[in-house]
């Protein structure tokens, strides 16, 4: 045993000192049963709870009371210390969520997902309703790998589920306010109730408010402010040890103005009324960005209601019954200025809208002879919807379409000198033209899945699964031009209007199936190893518009196999686990330019090859060490793409933090930083290749491969005092402590003109916290 710890210590510490969490952090009030022993976090990854060292997966957990204490108000901040885990923050409308290089932000209503989010058990199947609050969390989970089988096949490869906290049987009340930079001010309360011996509630709200980190230029506000609420309720119900009745409920509300703080890398800014240049280039730099015409000034508004109800039946020693009911409804809004300057040329309003109703029903067993597992079906309703709306000013476009415009680079024009450089034709086109493009899905799932682990031996375990889906998908596409036809094509502009503005529809059907099959081996109690393989897909996708006829994409496959080894040593102050992995990919769909528009595109083949590490340590009284390594070597290896990246995945990853805890005044003060770093990533497939961004006229082909951010790293700290004797506590939290510069996103509609937009990432902030609880 001594050799096996010794020799799993030494492959971890090779990789990096320390690597990131997947456990609670114990302290001197932990409930671990002796000081040092590391607290596990309890995961229902396989539909039932185990710890996490006894999952035969790559899986990272995270507590409430962990992003308490290293000052995590954003899922970006789980992502930052996850390995194979990337989260592209544009802004909440438009997250990305990356596993092991596997993108999934896609807008479209019909779309599928190749990661999947849950809350408390019910998929969230839109993009734009997938980046809550995290407020009043248990614990997060983040599975990496094909988990089609547990979780569906919107888990293609990987899951994120946030499960918030139920009720308990203490009475309770939580209060926390905070300010800070950027007139940051929030507030929160949570009050716990038992009502009786069988009945709790739990209730929550909050309210958080922040201007954002690119000034306008003119002094009249911020660019991706924030401003948002919250609200929690849970129920729980047990009338008796063998049943139990579990209600969580979500609503989230974000209203800010100013919009997304596109920032073009082309044109300098300039002052519309003088021509005078009122900035530069560089994306962190002020700006003056604004819709016209007819779109709303910018501004980002969402609400999301979410309800997942879940029953636990135990019928004996051998069978349970659980039951998922879920409900989910959004509506998000979105307007801006998507050409990166202050001259009107081309913005924007996008509204996504749905709900959906599932229902999962699940039979648990365990000690069937040798067998533990479940057994279900589910089924999933969804009615989803876009409607977008590009407007332009022609005259500013026809300078753009031909390439004149580009040819001005960096100053660029004002509207006014637009005008008067077009002369009497500026007369004969619109000053605003509107293009509308509305989209609707109706979405009917059904699925069948199980999954066994059967005990060969006392040490050796195998397990399979899988999961047969039934789709049905219809879409309903319409193209307007509400103003009139252009005048510069007698159509739309860049999207194209359905004959006398029809409504178009399309229907498919499929059927896919979808499995893992693995083994668990233990090697000591406290050394476990396994592998997997495992197979997901995402079924055809259908694509409708204008006067083109329905496209359904081919599904995509996803391959992979997976070893590992989980461990707790050091008497148990020490937990760690480490993994290989190897994917092929059949079919990547992704976006790229046919004919000069953007389409989605066949990039056919791809493979990766990786390794993930993540530990925590007690490493003495009062110091606690964490951190994670991962490495994926993602590429497309066919066709046009062959050789490039994908897009939001670097190829290292790595994070590092600890948490100090040392007597002080009568109570503990407690430093907690993290460090954060990754690597070079591009935004978008294509990689920025020259050869890739060849368009007609060649005017306004993209000449500089700019669209990516070099390696960069976070430093974030939160520093706490809590006395012995007392229910309250302060600390103080920084976020970007060195002011890193980075962008989030890069190229945008400005792309397609060779005029790509710049998406600035979070500045340094800090911000004071005063929390009383009793």
């Amino acid at each position: 045993m001594a050799k096996s710890s010794t020799l799993f210590c030494s492959i971890l510490c090779a990789v990096g000192a320390v690597q990131p969490v997947s456990v609670t952090l114990a302290d001197d009030t932990a409930t671990a049963p002796e000081w040092g022993k590391v607290e596990e976090v309890i995961v229902t990854a396989q539909k039932r709870e185990q710890r996490i060292t006894d999952v035969p997966m790559s899986i990272s957990a995270f507590t409430g009371e962990f992003l308490e204490q290293t000052g995590g108000r954003e899922l970006s901040n789980v992502a930052a210390v996850t390995p194979g885990f990337v989260i592209q923050l544009q802004d909440k409308f438009a997250p990305g969520f990356s596993v092991r290089g596997i993108t999934s932000n896609d807008f479209q209503p019909q779309s599928e997902q190749r990661v999947a989010v849950f809350q408390d058990g019910v998929a969230v199947t839109q993009t734009v309703s997938a980046y809550g609050e995290l407020f009043d969390i248990d614990r997060i989970e983040v599975e990496k790998g094909p988990q089609s089988t547990l979780h569906g096949r919107s888990a293609l490869n990987g899951g994120v589920s946030i499960f918030q906290k139920r009720p308990t049987d203490e009475f309770t009340v939580d209060l926390k306010g905070g300010v800070g930079a950027d007139d940051y001010r929030a507030v929160e309360v949570i009050v716990n109730v038992p009502v009786s011996d069988t009945l709790a509630l739990r209730a929550g709200a909050m309210t958080r408010e922040r201007d954002g980190f690119v000034e306008d230029s003119d002094g009249s506000g911020t660019f991706n402010a924030l401003n948002a609420q919250a609200y929690r309720l849970s129920v729980r119900w047990q009338p008796s040890d063998d049943f139990s009745f579990n209600l969580s409920t979500t609503h989230d509300i974000d209203d800010t103005r100013g919009g997304v703080p596109f920032k073009s890398r082309t044109f300098v800014p300039l002052d519309q009324q003088t021509g005078a240049v009122v900035g530069t280039t560089d994306f962190w730099t002020p700006t003056h960005l604004n819709t016209f015409g007819d779109l709303p000034p910018a501004y980002f508004k969402r609400e999301i209601v979410g309800v997942s109800g879940t029953a636990e039946l135990r019928i004996n020693d051998i069978l349970s019954l659980t039951s998922i009911t879920g409900y989910r409804w959004f509506d998000a809004c979105q307007s801006g200025d998507n050409d990166g300057t202050p001259t009107n040329i081309i913005a924007y309003e996008q509204c996504n809208f749905g709900d959906q109703y599932s229902e999962e029903v699940r039979l648990n067993f365990t000690d069937l002879g040798p067998f533990e597992g479940f057994v279900g079906v589910s089924a999933l309703k969804a009615d989803n919807g876009m409607d977008f709306d590009l407007g332009y000013d022609e005259r500013a476009m026809a300078l753009l379409l031909s390439g004149r415009l580009q040819a001005l680079a960096p100053r660029g024009l004002t509207n006014s000198e637009i005008n008067a450089l077009l002369g009497p034709t500026a007369n004969a086109l619109k000053p605003f033209h509107l293009d509308r493009s509305l989209t609707d899905a109706d979405i009917k799932t059904y699925d069948l899945f199980a999954d066994a682990t059967t005990h060969i031996t006392d040490d050796l375990s195998v397990f399979a699964g899988g999961r047969v889906t039934w789709d049905e998908k219809t879409v309903y596409a319409q193209g307007l031009t509400p103003n009139g036809p252009s005048r510069l094509t007698g159509g739309g502009l860049l999207l194209v209007p359905t004959p006398n503005g029809e409504v178009r529809s399309g229907s498919n059907s499929s059927t896919d199936v979808t499995g893992r099959v693995g083994l668990r081996y233990t090697i000591t109690p406290d050394i476990n190893t396994y592998a997997v393989y495992g197979i997901g897909k995402r079924p055809e996708t259908l694509n409708l518009s204008g006067t083109k006829p329905l496209e359904i994409t081919p599904k995509e496959t996803l391959k992979s196999a997976e070893i590992g080894v989980k461990a707790r040593l050091l008497d148990g102050r020490l937990i760690g686990d480490a993994s290989m992995f190897h994917y092929d990919y059949e079919n990547f769909q992704t976006l790229g330019y046919v004919n000069g528009l953007m389409s989605t595109v066949n990039a056919g083949s791809a493979d990766a090859n990786g390794f993930e590490t993540q530990l925590s340590w007690n490493a003495v009284r009062g110091l606690t060490v964490f951190g994670s390594y991962g490495y994926n070597k993602a590429r497309f290896q066919s066709q046009a793409y062959k050789g490039n990246r994908f897009r939001n995945s670097p190829d290292h990853k790595f994070a590092v933090g600890a948490n100090f805890e040392y007597e002080l005044l009568g109570g503990t003060m407690a430093l907690a930083p993290v460090y954060s770093w990754q690597s070079k990533m591009f935004f978008f497939d294509d990689n920025d290749r020259l050869d890739l961004q060849q368009r007609t006229p060649a005017a306004y082909s993209d000449r500089v491969v700019d669209e990516f951010q070099d390696g960069f790293g976070l430093l974030n700290a939160r520093l706490s005092y809590k006395p012995f004797a007392g229910h309250w506590s302060v600390a103080v939290i920084g976020d970007n402590l060195a002011d890193e510069k980075y962008i989030v996103d890069a190229g945008n509609t400005g792309d397609s003109f060779g005029i790509p937009t710049f998406i600035a990432g979070t500045r340094r902030t800090y911000r004071a916290e005063f929390s009383v609880n009793f």
